[in-house]
């Protein structure tokens, strides 16, 4: 059975919070509080019928046995303008597949053969978009054929990349949930957390909790 020991550890930590980089106004840098959020794991029903669809990737539907939608680094304060948090990393329901697939394939329907030959990747046919870097057009894809097979790539859309950042499932989660200085540094790419009083957007440079 896939072990999320990673996850499970870091959903338990208490008082989670990113040090944030001062700027002019506030030299004095930031605090920005975090959490975590999971919804229900599936019902068996849905669980066999994702079972069906992945039957080559078991440790997806070892995920979803345990975690139903994982949202990770969210921000307590809301950003008024966007309605909604910052968070770091979504992994999605199965239901959203969808949608996620149709979002990133906007970015490469209208590259030509030879583009496509060129910057695409020999398992793009087959492959399923589990989550997404939110805000950011950014996606994940796992592959569901050939060598890279269960694997995790990000779609960088800046540069129509694909960044392989991880040989399975299990390896994926421990990556994005172990918040290690290079994985901050990586979220201050693309997540910008907010104090509640100003539009300040504000970088994490370093993470801490309780302990």
């Amino acid at each position: 059975m896939a072990n999320f020991s990673s996850l499970d550890d870091l959903l338990q930590r208490k008082n989670q919070r990113f040090i944030c980089k001062g700027n002019r106004s506030r030299p004095e840098g930031f605090v920005a509080n975090i959490m975590h959020e999971v919804t229900p794991p599936l019902d068996p029903v849905k669980l066999e019928l994702l079972r069906a669809q992945v039957a080559d990737v078991p440790q997806l539907v070892e995920l979803y046995r345990k975690y139903g939608s994982v949202r990770l680094y969210l921000d307590t304060k809301m950003y008024e303008p966007w309605g909604h948090s910052c968070s770091a990393f979504y992994i999605a329901d199965p239901e959203e597949w969808i949608d996620l697939k149709d979002g990133f394939q906007s970015w490469i329907e209208d590259l030509g053969k030879e583009e496509a030959e060129e910057i695409l990747p020999s398992w793009i046919n087959s492959y399923v978009v589990i989550g997404e870097i939110p805000n950011s057009g950014n996606y994940f894809l796992v592959p569901m054929t050939g060598d890279e097979l269960g694997s995790v790539y990000e779609f960088e859309h800046d540069g129509f990349e694909f960044i392989k950042h991880a040989n399975s499932i299990v390896d994926f989660v421990s990556l994005i949930s172990t918040p290690t200085d290079e994985l901050v540094r990586a979220i201050s790419g693309h997540a910008r957390y907010f104090d509640g009083v100003s539009d300040t957007q504000w970088l994490a440079r370093h993470y801490e909790f309780d302990e």
